[in-house]
């Protein structure tokens, strides 16, 4: 299974949909997001509330009284940064202030190559040679013990604004890291940290003319807490929210710059724009040259420089890309190439020489997406190879590269990414043990790739109002994802890949009654899998495709995943026929010859907790797979469990729609199995489809949904629907086609003819029968479902009426008539042409059948008679 949704209550879900008057696939995933209640979601939705003090931050009260003490004294600060968009943009966010304060600052960014990543001594000793006596370190310098000390050594007073990990021993100096501590949900990334420094220095200097404005660097803080991937939850999408604002009212000329590179109106921008577009050009120049560049770019206040260096920057992104696409490409097909136990292992290993490691990093994503394993991609430049990885969510590598470090010479990182380095002739043995030790990850791979989803759609659900509600949610990234939906079962049609490498992928998709075209990022190499009418899940993203002044829907492919056919869903026969050995047989074939007694009378007990009505619609099978995680799942109600089983074993199968069982509760099941297979289902959410046949008297399992897929084909099947309903959701899902369907359901049953012709020539092989398998076979058939034992009955009733057959105790006897007679003469067969007749009548009436009066009329609800159809509206 590649996709699951949290359970969650209905009721919550209804609530905020019409409360809120949103659309229903928003109400799913705000309440899958914990925001379950009418107040808590608004408040998320605006998104307005106020910013924490600085202060609440340990250490910033105090670093900013510091640095205030070294402008006012007129020492020489100096800022180190990182040559990350955080780090470029956190240097860029303290400098202006302090040099609007007249402070006497210089800035250093580490150069991925020669100086490496953090604080190192030399960078230190360098500093204090050119007259700093504050060293401030920014998105760095919690960990950089021998090098702080060295600066206190040197006179220097450290401070240190971060939000990385590190344990066991701290550096000299004042410390604001929210990492250090028990970290809150929307821990900041280092910009958010050196912004409630520029806050509390805004404070104590009272802002205006002569001071600090704070709110002018939000732009920056809004880029690199994006592009630094730090949950967008609380402070930090208020951060985001407002920065966002600011840079659409009054962008620096950076930004404005590096929009017109890439071709993008800033009055346009959101958090997507900012994490593809913009961040990636800030990270370029520390990836392939230095970062000096970016801070240049997003420091001057000069149109016309700013917009030289950022041409140069795009120009360097660009190659990033390029590069990058290259050794991809390479990678993939490095590993599609090798052995079995290289190409299938639950980890990838990539090896290249003279790859660029300032994209390798990227390079290692590219491959967890293309291959769904956790990847380490190597570099090999003569004695030394090194290495970048990335992994699934959920997937420890950092565990998973420890069992193989004993030839790694330096590594680190988390659980999601790690780096490391190794010498160029042990990369060999090394990638073999890392393979050995991921040996044991089949099982944990197959529950990380279950990825989770928000949303439950069809087609007809992903429209622009529907977009443009999703966007309340916005800005999306880490922790606050753009909303995830899946559209179940789709039947894909004239796929087609795009761009200039022809690496992504467009599709059409039907799915829930209407279709609509799809694009995939970086998904092209799935187009010749998909072939028209390939049925697959698609986990997509929606937004808003703006182009020239038009406006619409843009759906995203995130994830597809081929629909397996023919797979076991069900702990019982593979088909509904004489090997089942649950059925009914013979014994209800003989005691249907007697005649039928009167329909029963049944009466609802209460009403329903609420109808959902989507006749027409074509959601079927969505509404089915989005309501198998809410409550304790779904009961199906169907005309006939047999033919629609199929679904169970395709698109609705357990493992699919994330339930933990599939029942089946039909016509044809003998009565203790039936109970059995009832008591089953209410101990654990599933999936139940049930036949009009077998309602009667049955007991619901408690907080199932009762989905109505096929409609009732009488009143009395309608009343048996009203009152197994009592106490449970309803949503009414039927189009034209089920009609269509039960149509031929009724035909076949009540139309004894073709059943007649077809049984008559077989019992008149032998002029006696007994009653065993011998004539249980020949009367229920050798198909793939039985025959519905009533018509069987029916017609061997019809017969005995003709003088055509006998029964007794021992078994059937075929007689000679003394004159044929019609088979309409027999009272069984007119009776149920009459029966068929006023079925379809019915019928005729279900795209307006009122099945739930109102809950007042409950108590005396009369019993519908076919004469009196009084569920029709």
């Amino acid at each position: 299974m590649a996709w699951r949704a949290r359970r969650v209550p209905f009721a919550t879900v209804r609530t905020l949909r019409d409360t809120l008057e949103i659309p229903e696939a928003l109400a799913w995933t705000l309440v899958r997001r914990g925001l379950d209640t009418p107040e808590s979601a608004s408040e998320f939705i605006r998104a307005d509330g106020p910013l924490d003090p600085p202060e609440s931050l340990d250490g910033v009260a105090d670093i900013a009284d510091r640095l205030l003490a070294a402008v006012a004294a007129g020492r020489r600060i100096a800022i180190h940064g990182d040559y990350d968009c955080d780090g470029v943009c956190a240097t860029a966010v303290l400098t202006r202030p302090l040099r609007s304060l007249g402070a006497d600052v210089v800035t250093f960014l580490p150069s991925r190559f020669t100086d490496g990543y953090g604080v190192r001594v030399e960078t230190v000793e360098l500093l204090a040679d050119d007259g700093a006596s504050v060293l401030v370190c920014v998105d760095c310098g919690t960990s950089a013990i021998d090098a702080l000390t060295r600066a206190a050594e040197l006179g220097m007073e450290p401070l240190v604004l971060d939000h990385h990990l590190a344990g066991g021993q701290r550096p000299p100096g004042l410390i604001a890291n929210p990492a250090l501590g028990i970290a809150p949900p929307d821990a900041p990334a280092a910009v958010g940290v050196v912004f409630a420094v520029v806050r509390a220095l805004a404070d104590r200097t009272g802002g205006g003319l002569l001071g600090i404005d704070a709110e002018a660097e939000l732009d920056l803080v809004a880029l690199a807490t994006v592009a630094d991937a730090v949950p967008l939850v609380g402070q930090n999408r208020r951060l985001v929210m407002r920065g966002l604002a600011q840079m659409r009212r009054a962008p620096r000329p950076g930004i404005v710059a590096l929009c017109q590179a890439a071709g993008v109106d800033p009055r346009t921008l959101d958090a997507r724009a900012l994490g593809y577009t913009i961040a990636p050009v800030i990270n370029a120049a520390g990836r392939l040259e230095h970062p000096d560049r970016a801070l240049a770019l997003l420091l001057d206040d000069d149109v016309g420089r700013a917009r030289v260096i950022a041409d140069e920057l795009w120009k360097v992104n660009s190659d990033r890309r390029d590069v990058e696409q290259l050794i991809t490409a390479e990678a993939i097909a490095q590993i599609e190439a090798s052995p079995p136990e290289i190409r299938d292992a639950n980890a990838i290993v990539a090896i290249g020489d003279g790859w660029h490691e300032g994209v390798i990093g990227i390079v290692a994503s590219r491959l967890v997406d293309h291959f769904d394993r956790p990847a380490l991609v190597l570099a090999r430049d003569g004695d030394v190879a090194k290495g970048s990885g990335r992994s699934l969510p959920d997937l420890d590598l950092h565990d998973l590269l420890a069992r193989a470090s004993g030839r790694l010479t330096r590594w680190g990182g988390h659980a999601g990414a790690v780096g490391l380095q190794l010498p160029a002739d042990e990369v060999a043995a090394f990638r073999d043990e890392l393979l050995a030790a991921a040996g044991s990850l089949a099982e944990v791979l197959d529950r990380v790739r279950v990825r989770p989803v928000d949303a439950v759609v069809g087609a007809r659900e992903l429209t622009l109002e529907t977009a443009e509600a999703f966007e309340t949610l916005a800005p999306f990234g880490r922790g606050n994802p753009q909303p995830r939906l899946l559209m179940p079962g789709c039947t894909a049609e004239a796929a087609g890949v795009m761009g200039k490498s022809r690496q992504h992928l467009n599709v059409r998709l039907h799915c829930g009654g209407a279709h609509l075209r799809a694009v995939g990022f970086g998904h092209g190499h799935r187009r010749d899998s998909l072939s028209d009418g390939s049925r697959i899940d698609a986990q997509v993203r929606l937004g808003i495709e703006r182009y020239q002044g038009l406006v619409g829907p843009r759906v995203t492919i995130d994830r597809i995943e081929p629909v397996v056919t023919g797979r076991d869903a069900i702990a019982c026969a593979p088909a509904c026929d004489l090997r089942c050995p649950a059925r009914r047989g013979l014994a209800d074939v003989r005691a249907g010859l007697a005649p039928p007694p009167p329909p029963d009378h049944h009466k609802a007990e209460g009403p329903p907790l609420g109808v959902e009505d989507h006749r027409g619609a074509g959601v079927g099978l969505v509404r089915i797979a989005a309501l198998a995680a809410a409550d304790a799942g779904v009961v199906v109600v169907v005309g006939d469990v047999a033919r629609r089983r199929a679904m169970i074993a395709d698109v609705l199968h357990p493992d699919r729609v994330g339930v933990e069982t599939a029942t089946l509760v039909g016509s044809r099941c003998s009565g203790p199995e039936a109970a059995t297979r009832l008591a089953l289902a209410a101990r654990r959410p599933g999936i139940t489809l049930v036949d009009y046949a077998a309602l009667p008297g049955m007991s619901l399992p408690e907080a199932t949904h009762v989905v109505v897929l096929d409609p009732p084909p009488d009143p009395y099947r309608a009343a048996d629907l009203c009152a197994a309903s009592a106490g449970h959701w309803v949503h009414v899902v039927w189009t034209a086609h089920e009609v269509t369907f039960m149509r031929a359901l009724a035909t076949e049953r009540w139309d004894l003819r073709p059943l007649a012709q077809l049984l008559w020539p077989e019992l008149s092989r032998n002029r006696s029968w007994s009653w065993d398998a011998e004539l249980e076979s020949v009367l229920l058939g050798d198909g793939p479902a039985i025959r519905p034992l009533e018509a069987v009955a029916d017609v061997l009733a019809a017969f005995a009426e003709l003088g055509l057959v006998h029964f007794s105790a021992d078994g059937l006897k075929v007689a000679t008539p003394e004159a044929r007679r019609p088979f309409s003469d027999a009272p069984r067969a007119a009776r149920a042409a009459e029966r068929l007749g006023a079925e379809l009548d019915y019928l005729d009436l279900a795209a307006t059948l009122e099945l739930f009066p109102s809950v007042g009329d409950y108590p005396e609800i009369p019993v519908p008679t076919p004469s009196e159809p009084s569920h029709a509206a």
